[in-house]
């Protein structure tokens, strides 16, 4: 990655926020944090098109993360790919793999994860081209 790319990470657990903007700000990452579904609704309606990626926790305390995801993709023009973390889902749960299947989100990572886990996740997502639409207007 040659510019900083924006993401976007909502957890209403502050740890989990923690960890997961320090890794992202070692990837050289812009880093915002949320802790609930209200708050990233609000940001990314003021602030889009700034966002490249979302991290969302499938457990919110105000929504649940996958209707956090479709409230992203309907009431905001946000492009950015999703990914799933969650400690109360699996991969093989069936609300994953539909969100999957279907392309609401382009990712799942199930806590606790290993930062390479995460990493990874998010290198694949970004190196699809999804969300390339905001990697296009970027000043650089």
């Amino acid at each position: 990655m040659a510019e900083s790319l924006t993401a976007l990470v909502v957890d209403d657990e502050p740890d989990v926020c923690w960890a997961l903007e320090t890794l992202l700000l070692g990837d050289r990452f812009t880093v915002v944090t949320v802790g609930s579904g209200t708050e990233a609704l609000r940001w990314l309606k003021e602030s889009e098109p700034a966002c490249h990626l979302i991290l969302i926790d499938a457990k919110l305390s105000d929504i649940e993360g996958v209707d956090l995801a479709r409230r992203i993709r309907t009431e905001t023009s946000c492009v950015a790919p999703l990914i799933l973390v969650s400690g109360y889902f699996y991969k093989d749960d069936s609300l994953v793999q539909e969100t999957l299947r279907t392309g609401l989100v382009s990712a799942f990572v199930a806590k606790p994860f290993r930062h390479d886990e995460i990493l990874n996740a998010i290198h694949a997502v970004l190196s699809t081209g999804q969300g390339s639409t905001h990697l296009v207007s970027s000043p650089w």
